[in-house]
């Protein structure tokens, strides 16, 4: 038999012991059961009414109260978590090139507010420092194309070499919204590679000068994560995480994205402290803010919980996006053990999910830090999302089926993982060694 088959049995085996033990409580069969989608459905519905959930604004700080009174009525202990975070709403750009066409930009997150009338802009290539020698940008505006260094970089540099603001076209066709991470020094928007084509063009034929204007809002502020904690029989034993983020973007009611991680949480909070479901790991439910701006919330969580994510930590579940679509996509970046991704296939199997696949996560959710610092994560995410980031990620577009059997899996899984850890280790363990 091959290792990997062996892995597979044995893992299957392992949950199987984990259901079987502890027969005086309620089996995960009954989790499931328990579950109940339109309670975590109405956990949307409230964060939705709130207004988009921007990080270190007034309706995330709102969110995070309703998730920790919610948390606090399962009877976790909670801690809010409170990290600095720079308050930004994007109030809409425009660019027109004088003479000629109106183009379609968008304000690169963290850019500051800018109006600029008959400015000459300048191509300069890739935004590195060499692509400023010999070329007067002063007081203009430098067009830059996509590729190689970060939006961050091009627009340090187009600073230094004296750019009022600058200007990125994709290397793709179409618009992508971009981050520059933290406040730049001088305004910076996004365009479609077709726009760049436009200027580029233009600019071969002779100067060109566009008005730009940049409308937002922003000033320091604070985002927080909430954490509730269910102690576990046995807290030697270790902590597993699942985590979902609560923040959304500017222009985006966030029900997908990530209301359906929330109350699908928030669910499994309840199932699992009002119907004796004990576990001999702790778990902590983990709402991260400010997700939506990089992933800055759980950055924070496990860097200053390094000692314990490292030390205690055996898994970490992230439920980003999975309420619409036709596949569930069960996977995680590559950069620990597989295991729990494993195990979650295989539960997927077991309850018969049929439309599931597996994939390498990206590097833009909530698992990255857990991952990176060695501890087994699975990402449950549903794909794909035609309203992602829009005005349109509503409570309506979510199938409701869909995203309860989603978290009826993440349930199921987090109370296995956490259930019996020491049982659950030895099967694993011997999938390590080839015949």
């Amino acid at each position: 038999m091959r290792v990997r088959e062996r892995f597979a049995c044995l893992s299957l085996a392992a949950g199987l012991v984990l259901m079987a033990s502890l027969q005086a409580k309620p089996a995960s069969r009954d989790i499931q059961q328990l579950f109940d989608g339109s309670r975590a459905f109405a956990h949307i519905e409230a964060l939705v009414a709130l207004g988009p959930r921007i990080a270190g604004g007034p309706a995330e700080r709102a969110a995070a109260l309703y998730i920790a009174g919610a948390m606090t009525s399962c009877g976790l202990d909670v801690e809010i978590q409170e990290f600095p975070q720079t308050f930004f709403e994007d109030l809409g750009a425009a660019l027109e090139v004088v003479g000629g066409p109106a183009l379609s930009p968008l304000t690169m997150l963290y850019s500051p507010p800018g109006e600029f009338f008959g400015v000459e802009i300048v191509f300069c290539g890739l935004g590195h420092p060499q692509d400023f020698d010999g070329i007067d940008v002063a007081g203009k505006i430098a067009l830059m194309r996509r590729g190689e260094i970060t939006f961050a970089s091009k627009i340090a540099n187009a600073a230094a070499a004296g750019a009022a603001a600058g200007i990125v076209f994709n290397s793709v066709p179409g618009n992508m919204n971009a981050t520059l991470y933290s406040m730049a020094a001088i305004p910076a928007v996004m365009i479609s590679l077709e726009d760049g084509a436009i200027l580029t063009g233009l600019l071969d034929e002779g100067p060109v000068a566009v008005n730009l204007t940049i409308d937002v809002v922003w000033y320091p502020s604070t985002s927080q994560n909430v954490i509730g904690t269910l102690q576990g029989l046995d807290p030697d034993e270790g902590i597993v995480y699942i985590g979902a983020h609560y923040d959304s973007v500017w222009h985006g009611p966030g029900a997908n994205d990530d209301g359906t991680g929330i109350g699908a949480m928030l669910e499994a909070a309840r199932v699992l402290t009002r119907y004796g479901h004990q576990t001999k790991a702790t778990i902590k439910f983990c709402a991260f803010g400010a997700e939506e701006v990089g992933s800055v919330g759980s950055e924070y969580f496990v860097m200053t919980g390094e000692e314990e994510v490292v030390g205690r930590g055996l898994g970490m579940i992230n439920l980003d996006m999975i309420g619409v679509g036709d596949t569930l996509n069960i996977g995680n970046i590559g950069w620990a053990d597989s295991a729990l991704t494993d195990y979650t296939r295989e539960k997927a199997a077991v309850m018969g999910i049929q439309d599931w696949a597996p994939w390498t996560a990206g590097t833009n959710s909530d698992h990255v830090y857990f991952e990176w610092m060695g501890v087994p994560v699975v990402f449950l995410y549903q794909s794909p999302d035609p309203y992602y980031h829009t005005a349109e990620d509503t409570p309506d577009k979510i199938d409701v089926a869909v995203f309860a059997r989603n978290g009826r899996l993440a349930t199921a899984v987090l109370y296995d993982w956490a259930k019996n850890p020491p049982v659950l280790a030895r099967q694993l363990a011997t999938a390590d060694v080839a015949e």
